[in-house]
């Protein structure tokens, strides 16, 4: 065999050793691929998952430390807010506003419901120091905590308010005998706080859910939001997500 057949031969080798190990290594990394996408599959299928039915009541832990469940404020008047006590600023103006409307109105059976948006460190120990500095009467104000999961839903589900830690609407909510959700008013601003009060005092002058009329004999009229139509001197209900930290 002459020089230039062996040279032939070799570099015939030499080409199909370097074909083979490329299929080899491509074959390896097409394998590896497969088995990705085959992991990352039930993750995916997650994400698909329905969500969860939308809060109607919940349970949250009050200052004492006893679970407070929304069912005990069914067929009364009250007024839902979001605040942690930590905030120096819109949340102590807006609790303020409620401590003096409860000062001045000592008869009045409505009821307060401040829902922390800072659960780990307003334990119920804080909510009572807290609660102390307004004087709030514990019978008609209720200071809760609990889970942010659940509070985050709440304030979505019930009040249409994105609620983060230590992010929350700033607004206060009268929600009705009815358990609707009458109107919403920034308390630190005078004049929506005279509106605050004309609401609160016309929702709670109305009678009892079994003693109103229905709609078909001239009662009140609501859409599927459960806003009044109209709203009368309080603010209606909005559908826009209001920021305070």
């Amino acid at each position: 065999m002459t020089g230039s057949s062996v040279k032939y031969w070799l570099l015939l080798a030499c080409l199909l050793i370097t074909v083979y190990g490329s299929f080899l290594v491509w074959r390896r990394d097409s394998t590896a691929t497969v088995d990705h996408a085959a992991v990352a599959a039930p993750a995916t299928q997650d994400e698909t998952s329905p969500a969860p039915p939308p809060v109607a009541d919940f349970t949250l832990t009050d200052q004492s430390g006893r679970p407070f469940d929304s069912a005990s404020l069914e067929g009364q008047v009250w007024v839902g807010s979001f605040f942690f006590t930590n905030c120096p600023g819109a949340c102590w103006r807006m609790n303020r506003a409620l401590a003096e409307w409860q000062e001045t109105n000592p008869a009045s059976d409505t009821r307060f419901i401040s829902i922390t948006c800072d659960p780990d460190d307003d334990t119920p120990a804080a909510l009572t120091k807290y609660a102390e500095h307004f004087q709030a009467d514990p019978a008609r104000w209720t200071f809760l905590t609990g889970d942010m999961a659940l509070i985050r839903r709440i304030g979505n589900d019930l009040f249409h308010v994105a609620v983060e830690n230590e992010t929350h609407s700033d607004r206060a909510f009268i929600v009705d005998r009815n358990g609707e959700v009458r109107g919403r008013f920034r308390l630190t601003e005078p004049s929506q706080l005279e509106m605050f009060k004309k609401q609160l005092a016309q929702v709670e002058a109305e009678p009892p859910p079994a003693d109103r009329a229905s709609p078909g004999d001239g009662g009140r009229q609501t859409d599927r939001a459960g806003e009044e139509e109209p709203a009368g001197d309080g603010l209606p209900v909005e559908a826009a997500v209001d920021q305070a930290t």
